[in-house]
């Protein structure tokens, strides 16, 4: 064999002894995993069956939420008036529709199939507002594209603190089109498909997409309780605004505590979700064990008073002079 063939090969092999000396894999465990309820819990001033999340923390690397099933839940009001919740669908959703209101207070009550009980500190109904929303086209980042903008004013001064939600959806125009499609008819004990003349604007659908995260805004550094936030910025060679576009934003007037419980939480996870059961650390909120005073509970029960409002555009009300993004 060549000489310098074989003293590539023997420096190949001692690189490879070296390296594996130095290198070890490492099997990632939670080893120091803690188990807690994860509440979200938020009911508002609107009549309709409210809805609460109630889950488990999960490990790092465990991408599955973990429902907590067979719990009792309900929340009393200061009148002793009871709203019990059923559960369906992965959340606990109220048997009857209520709403909170003005005046009263309300508290959580969770006890699990396990026995375990949890219960929230009172909570009253934030100020109600009003809000409107404006749709501008905007240079950002160095970026064309439409701004929607929440704006809402408070005359008491009293409301200070706000988080959105918002439910976009969009018109999709395909460049297909067809005249024709199949359609299961019975046949004997069966079924069999037929051919038969499609419906009209087939080549038209429409996609609605929700945020995710938390966002909040505040006004404690102005002199007036007056909100003008930029809640969604799309860039204008997004197909979502190529054609018909509408969002609807809700605002939640929530108290100091909820504010800053949420605001923490984002600065610690900023998952994707409202509250995130991966935390890397934990944040005291408003709900507490009734068995265990040093058993941790992430999350918090928020009553907050909610303004929503819609708005509709076309891709040439904002820009008139450009051209959508194609499909």
């Amino acid at each position: 064999m060549n000489l310098s063939i074989v003293k590539k090969i023997a420096s190949f092999l001692f690189s490879c002894v070296v390296l594996s000396s130095c290198t070890e894999q490492y099997a990632f465990q939670n080893q120091n995993f803690e188990n807690a309820l994860i509440v979200e819990a938020t009911i508002t001033n609107e009549l309709k069956h409210q809805e609460i999340n109630i889950s488990s923390a999960r490990p790092l690397n465990d991408t599955v939420r973990k429902i907590e099933s067979g719990a009792k839940v309900m929340i009393v009001d200061n009148e002793n008036n009871e709203f019990r919740f059923d559960e369906k669908d992965g959340k606990y959703i109220s048997e009857n529709e209520f709403k909170a209101e003005p005046n009263k207070s309300y508290q959580l009550k969770i006890t699990t199939a396990s026995g375990k009980s949890y219960i929230s500190s009172q909570e009253t109904l934030t100020t109600q507002n009003t809000i409107d929303l404006e749709a501008t086209a905007v240079e950002k980042d160095g970026q064309r594209g439409a701004q929607i903008n929440v704006k809402s004013f408070d005359p008491t001064n009293s409301s200070k603190y706000y988080r959105y939600e918002y439910a976009e959806t969009y018109k999709i125009v395909t460049v297909y089109t067809t005249t024709e499609r199949v359609k299961l008819v019975p046949y004997l004990n069966t079924f069999k498909m037929e051919i038969v003349p499609a419906e009209p604007n087939t080549h038209i659908c429409y996609s609605t997409k929700n945020s995710t995260g938390i966002i909040q805004t505040n006004t404690t550094d102005l002199t007036e309780d007056r909100v003008n936030f930029p809640v969604r910025f799309i860039n204008e060679a997004d197909y979502k605004i190529a054609n018909r576009y509408s969002i609807l934003v809700s605002q939640y007037t929530q108290n100091r505590f909820a504010y800053d419980y949420y605001f923490t939480s984002k600065k610690m996870s900023d998952a994707g979700e409202v509250l995130s059961p991966n935390q890397p650390g934990f944040i005291v909120g408003n709900i507490k064990s009734t068995n265990d005073s040093s058993e941790k509970v992430v999350g918090f029960f928020d009553v907050a008073s909610v303004a929503k409002k819609r708005i509709f555009f076309n891709f040439k009300d904002l820009f008139p002079s450009a051209d959508p993004a194609p499909y």
